[in-house]
This record gives structure tokens, sequence and C-alpha cells, in this order.
């Protein structure tokens, strides 16, 4: 919890003395009072961030430790909205008119005057903080002495051990585990003379340690001939001498358990061979174990892992001797699992959430004492269903809720209901649920630093969200929440962020790209409750939930995520003042009153939010310091004429919106990074087929782009006569996206050409859309011309009539996901696409292909993962020849009509997972698809998609 305070106050500090010390440094535009004000408050919050850091040394602290660290953080806050206010109002007025300007003097000095009397109360604040800090004996703990590598246990806690439950519960109270142990267990005894790892990774509470129990408890593997078997508890921060020691004692102390030899004889290790063992190095240590392992066949458990280098320590001290020894490790970070099982004679389990009927047999369980799924009274069927919604398959929360209910006497709809509204104040105070919020923490508590403010964030999203990746970082990156690292932008640090969620599993993937990569997830509804606890406790956020209970701990509201409509002006109506993050879900049925109130917002989210007007909108003109706005999917057809304001918005996302144009204003938008415009239909539920509106896309007036240096995306933007614009675009040197729509390309051509030469070495992401197609000359074929090819894209789309591919398109080395479209390409640019080294997606869609005959050959497409063919009414066959598409796994299918020679190849893609029909299916196809895939040695499934409605047929 110290780390996690810390986190929030130190970003916050940092933050407000990097804005002081420039503007100290301006000293000609300062007061002399007001300077030395800021000057002191500098100062002071100096010292008391070095003191934060050094109380990230110690442990141990009590309540007026974290309490003073709060008051640091509201005053850092504090002082930041004031200094930003006194920027804003100082700003250039030298290309203003004389009335005007003296206006905004005369304005100013008001404005300066009630500034400097805030920061003579801040000045007072930071003064009283410091004294405070004395007077109450705010002093640091004893400082633990860190060793180079791991830290020391910490098994000195009075606190419940969550693990105890999963290494003693009976084997008669669990569910669903015999199939996973089942497999496990053949795996394990196969006959195998190398040293084999086996990883379980999954989320906390999930079972790992109670499945990796089971597997060595197992009749069968007892009754192999291992020689050791005993089970370690590796915690979340260890030192290798003492976990080391342990093992040995564990070894030479417990031979019941640890080792069966004939005879009773120990080996070379005594009990006398313990003497002095605390002394010894960490070497030493270790040689003793491998000695001791060396000539046994031995099976370990490590549970908990939580870094590679505690893996990496512990590994050196397992000797591979060849005699068919197991290793098996549990953890909750997938990239450990990686670590641990580095070998092909490795295995990583995923381990999985329960099912619901699974999960209903184990909640019942619990609370009646029966497997029957029966419950004694009917009213009590649908509150069970939503405490098994919101325990989402996890084991431990469904014993531990479960338990919870069977301790009370009145087990009645009222009393479970109850339960299940308040289960956050339950988790906080509910003994019961001890042990289930100390795992579910855990994961928190491992977090870095740094991480701890991005995973809180997660907290303002209601229950159920599905999260995005793209809109996340770029809020993190808006709220502060990401440091600058030498060699990477903002965006690649926050992705990085974002991947550690996934592979630490504290947060679960729903859809997964091409790639591989995580385009979005969702907070397990109890992590969230836990969370959201913590967020309430920091005053990190507040909350106006869907039960319409008002979720803040604290006078001044920072960042705000409304849920529901219910009562809303009336729990609101004071100290919004100084919200930084405002988020209203889709369900919200009006902008509360308090809307124009929240001037200081650097975040707006209101995406989905179709009650809000564009005569409301007109507010965040007044939003001077807003740097992520996001319309998408509102009704809004115009954007506020002053939106040029926004002098420090980096993040415009109007996607599905009305809008066509900006404003002039907006080429004062000097910051912009992120200008995300268009209306893309997803046609089937994992978004592997979209479709682009035209009429959505963004016509940019000249002059527009030219002021946005700092543009990375530019998407999606429609160019009729002003090649002006695609000039402009041309200067953009650090553009990675750019998704283009060309009309009158005889006119546009020559400059949309020389700004693809200038921006060869930038573009990551390149689409270009040819909308007048059947003009004469009006064709890709222009980018034959192309002298400087972007060489270097990663994601390539090109719709529009194409004789050829251009030569330089075999030179696409890095590009990993091709996507065509009324192209009317031959079975020559198949060929040619199948040799690019690094394709993993390619996407064919209507008319992309003239031939009538679509034909993969043997060794080509050496790499892709998937397939789609959309909607290609010419083709009579489509034929995978034996050694093509080695590594294709799913494959996404759409005709107007049967092909009269079929499909066929299919049962040479050895890897294929998934076979989709989509949009108009045709049941002939899919049937002789189906009876091909019954015999596939893979078998993968078939499935229709129509307007998302998913059957499935094998």
């Amino acid at each position: 919890m110290e780390a996690t305070i810390f986190s929030l106050t130190e970003g916050a500090v940092r933050s407000l003395l990097c804005k002081l010390g420039c503007l100290l440094s301006r000293e000609r535009g300062l007061v002399q009072g007001v300077h030395g004000d800021m000057q002191f408050i500098k100062d002071e919050l100096e010292s008391m961030n070095a003191f934060l850091r050094t109380l990230t040394m110690s442990e141990g602290h009590d309540d007026q430790v974290r309490i003073w660290m709060k008051q640091v953080r509201e005053i850092a806050y504090d002082a930041e909205d004031c200094i930003d206010e006194f920027i804003h109002h100082s700003g250039d007025s030298s290309g203003l008119g004389f009335l005007y300007r003296l206006m905004c003097m005369l304005g100013m000095i008001g404005c300066h005057r009630r500034i400097a009397i805030q920061l003579q109360e801040l000045k007072a604040r930071a003064r009283d903080v410091g004294e405070r800090r004395s007077r109450y004996g705010v002093v640091l703990a004893k400082t633990v002495v860190r060793e180079s590598g791991p830290q020391l246990l910490k098994h000195a806690s009075l606190r419940l051990d969550p693990q105890l439950h999963a290494l003693f519960t009976e084997e008669a109270q669990l569910v669903g585990i015999d199939e996973p142990r089942n497999t496990l267990v053949r795996w394990l005894i196969e006959d195998d003379p190398k040293l084999r790892v086996l990883a379980i990774v999954g989320f906390g509470g999930l079972g790992k340690t109670t499945l990796a129990r089971m597997v060595c408890e197992s009749p069968v593997v007892k009754g192999a001939d291992f020689q050791c078997c005993p089970l370690f508890i590796v915690s979340q921060t260890f030192n290798i001498r003492t976990l080391f020691q342990h093992m040995i004692r564990e070894l030479i102390q417990r031979p019941h358990k640890a080792m069966a030899i004939a005879g009773g004889k120990y080996g070379h290790f005594t009990e006398s061979n313990l003497e002095g063992i605390e002394r010894l190095d960490v070497a030493v240590l270790a040689e003793m174990l491998r000695g001791y392992l060396q000539d046994k066949r031995y099976i370990m458990v490590l549970d908990d892992i939580w870094s590679i280098s505690s893996w990496e320590s512990i590994r050196c001290a397992l000797p591979d001797n060849k005699m068919g020894s197991r290793v098996i490790v549990t953890t909750r970070n997938e990239d450990v699992a990686k670590t641990c099982c580095s070998h092909r004679q490795d295995w990583i389990y995923k381990i999985q959430r329960l099912s619901d009927a699974t999960s209903r047999e184990l909640f019942f369980k619990r609370i009646f004492g029966s497997s029957e799924d029966r419950l004694p009274n009917d009213e009590l069927e649908e509150v069970s269903n939503s405490i098994l919604k919101k325990c989402g398959g996890l084991p431990l929360a469904i014993t531990s809720i479960g338990s919870l209910l069977a301790s009370k006497t009145n087990r009645t709809k009222q009393e479970w209901q109850k339960v299940c509204n308040n289960l956050g104040s339950e988790l906080e105070s509910n003994p019961t649920l001890e042990g289930a919020k100390q795992v579910l923490t855990l994961s928190y508590d491992d977090l870095p630093y740094h991480l701890k403010a991005c995973f809180l964030y997660l907290s303002i999203f209601p229950e159920n969200c599905e999260i995005k990746r793209g809109p996340l970082v770029r809020r993190w990156i808006a709220e502060g929440f990401v440091s600058q690292r030498y060699g990477l932008s903002m965006e690649q640090i926050a992705e990085s962020y974002f991947d550690e969620f996934v592979a630490r599993s504290i947060v679960q993937p729903v859809r997964i790209d091409w790639n591989g990569k995580v385009r979005s997830c969702r907070v397990h509804d109890i992590m969230l409750e836990v969370i959201i606890s913590k967020s309430i406790e920091e005053n990190f956020a507040s909350f106006i939930r869907d039960n319409g209970s008002l979720l803040v701990s604290h006078d001044k509201i920072r960042r705000l995520s409304i849920h529901s409509s219910h009562n809303l002006a009336q729990k609101t109506s004071t100290s919004v003042s100084h919200v930084r993050s405002f988020t209203m879900s889709a369900s919200v049925e009006e902008v509360p009153d308090f809307f124009p109130q929240l001037r200081l917002l650097r975040v707006l989210d209101m995406e989905g939010c179709i009650c809000l007007s564009n005569s409301t909108l007109n507010y965040i003109c007044n939003f001077f310091q807003l740097k992520y706005l996001s319309l998408r999917k509102t009704n809004i057809y115009k954007l506020p004429r002053r939106l040029g304001n926004l002098k420090h918005l980096e993040t415009l996302d109007i996607r599905a919106t009305l809008i066509k144009k900006l404003p002039t204003s907006a080429n004062s938008l000097s910051r912009m990074k992120h200008l995300l415009v268009g209306h893309k239909e997803q046609l089937t539920r994992t978004g592997s087929v979209k479709f682009l509106k035209h009429c959505s896309c963004l016509e940019v007036a000249p002059g527009v782009v030219r002021n946005m240096p700092s543009l990375q995306s530019l998407a999606h933007i429609v160019i009729k006569d002003h090649p002006l614009v695609l000039q402009e675009i041309g200067l953009l040197q650090k553009l990675r996206k750019l998704k283009v729509l060309l009309h009158n390309v005889d006119f546009n051509w020559k400059a949309f050409v020389g700004s693809l030469r200038k921006l060869a070495s930038s573009l990551s992401s390149l689409s270009i859309h040819i909308v007048d197609e059947n003009e004469y000359g009006s064709s890709l074929d222009i980018l034959a011309f192309v002298e400087s090819p972007p060489l270097l894209i990663t994601n390539f789309s090109l719709a529009g009539k194409l004789d050829s591919l251009p030569l330089w398109i075999s030179s696409l080395r890095s590009v990993s996901r091709f996507t065509l479209r009324s192209t009317g390409l031959r079975a020559e640019a198949i060929k040619v696409l199948g040799d690019l080294p690094n394709l993993l997606c390619l996407k064919l869609y209507h008319k992309s292909y003239a031939d009538d005959c679509i034909f993969f050959p043997l060794g080509k497409f050496a790499k892709l993962s998937m397939l789609v063919i959309d909607n290609l009414d010419n083709i009579d066959s489509v034929h995978f020849e034996e050694g093509s598409l080695p590594n294709l796994e799913r494959l996404t299918l759409s005709f107007l009509q049967e092909p009269k020679d079929g499909i066929s190849g299919l049962e040479y893609l050895q890897k294929l997972k998934e076979i989709e029909f989509f949009g108009n299916i045709i049941l002939s196809v899919v049937n002789k698809v189906v009876s091909c895939v019954k015999i596939h040695p893979n078998h993968p499934r078939v499935i229709g998609d129509k307007w998302n409605i998913v059957t499935e047929y094998a």
C-alpha cells in the first residue's frame, strides 16, 4: 500500500516540480511576491519528494505516514491547478487589438490577484504539512537492508496466508479439477529422460496451487519412482539464500515426504550438515542442492514464482540428470512461464476459469454442503446468478463468497442481494473474504510503483466493460502517468505497460489480433471491486455507479466516472471544480448540470453518450488543460467554433460521429498527436472483417495539418480538390499512421506521391483508398511512380483499381498485414504476396481478385496465420496446395455464390483452428467444409457469423 501511495504522490509532485521549474525560469513575467511563493512551494515539495523516495526503502509505515503522503499529494494537485491557471491567463496577447489587449490586461490583474491569494494559502498548507510531519511523529520506519537480487521473505506477517487454503482443501470440496489434473498427470509420467518443466499460469485465485497439489497427490504420480517430492512456496519477495536453506532443511528433516530411499539412507546429507548453514554463500548452497539431487529422479513444485530473476536463481540448483525429473511451476506472469518453459520438452498450461455449470456446483456445495444445484428457495435463483456472474468462474471468489453466505442464518433474497450489491465493502471488512482479497491484491502489490496509477485507472470503467487498448494508453499519457524514456515514444512506453498487465494475468484479454496482440481487455469483477476500494481510499477516483451510489472519500474529486444518472445533480453539485478526468458511460441519460464547471479537465471521454448535444459541447472550449477528447459514437455533427482554444489537445477521437469538417480554429491545435475520424462497420464478432463508410471521413482544409507538427495518427481523411493538404502531410515527420481517401487522382497524385517519398522512413501504417476508380486514369497504378516507398510499414491497405502490384511491394520485409479491396489483381499478385517474409494476415475483400481460381502454392505464405476471402463473386475454386500456409490458424470466408469446384486442400492446413463464414452464408458450402474438417487432424471448429449471431457447425 505504501508503494501505491508513493507512486500516486510522487507522480503528482514530479509533474508540478517540472512546471514550476519552467515557470520560475521566466522571471520577467512574475510579480515578486508570486515568484517568492512559487519558489517556496517548489523548494518545500522537492524536500517532501526526497523524503517520499526514502520512504520506499522502508516498510511497516503506520497510518500517520500514509495520511501525510496523501496530504502532500493533495497540495501538489491544488498547486498544479493554480499554476496551470496562472500560465493560461498569462498567455501571449501581442497579436490582439489594443482594446482587447487592455481588457485582457485588466482581467489578468484580477486573475493574478486571485492566484496570488491561492499561492499564499498553498504556501501556508505546504509549511503546515512539513511541520506536521515532525509534530505528529511521521518518521521513517526501520530501513530494510536490500541485498543485490531478491528481497527478504515476509513470513513474519500475522495475516492469514491465502495459500494455506489451497494447500489443505479436501479433494471432496473441489469441483472441475479432474480433467485438468488427469491431463497434467499424463504429461508428467511420459517416458522422457530429460528434465521437463510444467508452468501452470493464470489469474490469481484460479486454483493453480490447488491443481499443482492435486497432481502431486495423484495415485499415478505417487506410484511413480520419484525419489523427492517436496512443495516449496516462493513468496512475492524472497531471498535466494533463505529459500535454498529452506529447501535443504525440507529435504533432510522430512525424509518421509522428501524422499523414499530403500534402507533410509540419506546419502551425504545428515542433520549435522545443517550446522552453520545460515553462514553459507548462495553458490555453496546451490551446489549442495545440485549434489543432493544429482543422482535422484525428483519432482519439484515451485509455487507462485513472480519474476524471471527468481526462476533463474532457483534453476541453477536443479540439475538435468537425464533421470526423468520434473519441475512444476505456478505463476501469474506469462513472461515468467515462457522463461521457465524455454525448451521443446516443456509445457505451459493456461488454467481456465470454471464453466457456468461447474461454478454453480461449487457455489452450492460450499453453501449447502451438497453438489445439488437445486435451491431451497426459488427466489434465490436470480441473485445467485448475479453473484456467480461477479465471480466470473474464479474458484477462490466462488468459495469465499459461498462461505460468507453459508455463515449467514438468514438465507433470503434480500440478504444475498445485499452481499452482491456491497461486495466491495464486504471485501474490505469481512474476515471470511480476507483470503480472497489478499490473493487478488498480491498481483496489484507486485506491480512496479510506476504502474500502480495506470492500474488504478482501470477502476473508472464500468463492470464488465471491454477496455480498448488504444484509447486507454492515450488516456494514460494525457493523465501524466507515463514517463519519457530515451529512444522510445510515450505511446510505445504506455503500450508496454498494457502488455505487462496482460502478461501478469491481472487483466483478461478479450479481443486478440491476428498477430497475437491483445486489442482489448476486461477487469475481473472481483478484482474491480478491490481496485475501486483502493481508488476511493487514495482519492484517486470517485464514482456514481449503476445502483446510484456515490463513492467518494474526499472533499475534492480528482477523477469522476459516472455509470448512472440516478440523483446526479444532488450527489455531485459541489466539489467538481478540481476534476481532472471525466468519464460518462453510454447508459447515462443526461449530461450533468455541473458539466460547465469542469474547467481543469485533462481527459474527457463521452464515448457512446447520445445525450450529448452540440450546444452542451460548446463548454469544452473553456477546458483549457484538455489533452484527450473522445466524442466517439455520439450524435455530434459539428465541433465548436472555438475548438482552437484547446492548446494542449493531443487526442481528438470523433470516430463514428456525423462530423465532416473541422472548424477554422483547428489550425491552432499545435500539440495534436492523434486525429481519429471515420466509421468502420464491424461485420464479424471478432472484428476481423470491417467496412469503412466513405461518408464518415473528414475533409481537411489547407493550413490545418501543417500546424500539427507532432501528429502521429491521421485517419481517415478525404482529399478532393486540395493537393496542398497532401503536400502539408509530407511535412509531418512524426506521422506513423496515415489513412486517406483520394478523389480526383489525376489532380492529386503528384502531391500524394511526393508526400509518400518524404514519409518513407516514418510511416508504419498506410491505407490508400481511391474513391472514384471508374474515372479514366484514376487507379492505384500511380504507386509505381513512388521513388522512395515506405518500406518500413507493417500494415498496408489498398482499395482501388490496380493492374499489378508495384515492384517495390516485394521489398516490404516488415509488413505483417496486407488488405486489398476492389483492386482486380490476378494470380501473379498472390505469388508476390506469398513471398513477403513476415506477412501474418492477408485480407482479400470484394473485387480484390479477378481470376476465377485462387490458388495458394507450395512454399508460399510461410508465416500467415489469418486469411480472409470476402465475396469474390467470380471464384470457381479455392485450393490450398500441400505445404502452403503452414501456420494458418484462422480462415474467414464469404461467398456470393457457391464455387462450382469448391474449396480443396483444407486437410493440408495442419495448424488450422477455426473456419469462419460470415455475411451471406451458403449452407451447401458450409456443409462440405464441415464434412472435410471431421477428418482433419487438428479438428478445427466451423462457425457462422451473421450479423454477430454466431452458429457453430463443427
